[in-house]
């Protein structure tokens, strides 16, 4: 029988785990096991393995992802995202997370990414950009998801950092678009980071690097 347990503490890296602790702000335990020990573990479990109301560790909300991002259906990466978003408290589980379910392709995974938007909490709000950023920037739903940025009411910082990656990964790919958007952005941390994030972008090249840095307020 599989103990998840026993394979935390058995991979467990108190270095690292505390090297962890100066970047990731999380209410839950940080063991210190590496993503890859992580996501070959979770090739041999399903998401159900681990216990949502038990006292979970950072490591278990990762394998609850992972093992659930190894699942060919999208309406069950659908439902064990909605199960796991409550335990997702900081960037780096959103940020691991959400780009493992590859079955968000269809308009029912981009209406729920969507709704998240319309919440008040961060990290909830956070799952739906990255998400939207991840499956669906480079599609025609483009300029539905810049329409429906501008309605996000929630101001916390990871969730401005969110946009401003959204901007820049924008801007890799659409850089007329992305320089357009920025111009609009009225939030001067937004707008700064946005800029900023292009320019450390070896995607982005000198001279529209030099165009954006001038939209800075």
């Amino acid at each position: 029988m599989i103990n998840i347990k026993k394979f935390i503490k058995d991979n467990s890296d108190y270095s690292y785990a505390e090297f962890n602790k100066k970047f990731i702000k999380t209410r839950y335990e940080i063991c210190g096991v590496r993503t890859p020990a992580l996501r070959n573990f979770a090739k041999e479990i399903e998401p159900e393995y681990i216990d949502l109301d038990g006292k979970l560790t950072f490591e278990e909300i990762l394998l609850y992802g992972f093992s659930a991002g190894l699942i060919k259906s999208e309406d069950e990466q659908i439902e064990y995202l909605e199960n796991i978003l409550p335990y997702i408290d900081n960037w780096a589980s959103c940020d691991m997370i959400v780009p493992s379910l590859k079955c968000f392709k269809t308009d029912k995974s981009y209406n729920f990414l969507t709704n998240l938007l319309k919440d008040d909490r961060e990290f909830y709000v956070r799952v739906g950009i990255v998400g939207l950023m991840r499956f669906f920037l480079k599609t025609d739903k483009l300029e539905e998801i810049l329409k429906n940025l501008k309605g996000i009411t929630c101001e916390a910082y990871y969730v401005k950092m969110a946009l401003a990656w959204l901007y820049a990964e924008l801007a890799t790919f659409n850089f007329e678009r992305a320089e357009k958007e920025i111009k609009c952005i009225t939030d001067a941390f937004v707008r700064n980071r946005a800029i900023s994030k292009s320019c450390d972008s070896f995607r982005v090249d000198k001279t529209q690097k030099e165009t954006l840095s001038k939209l800075r307020v």
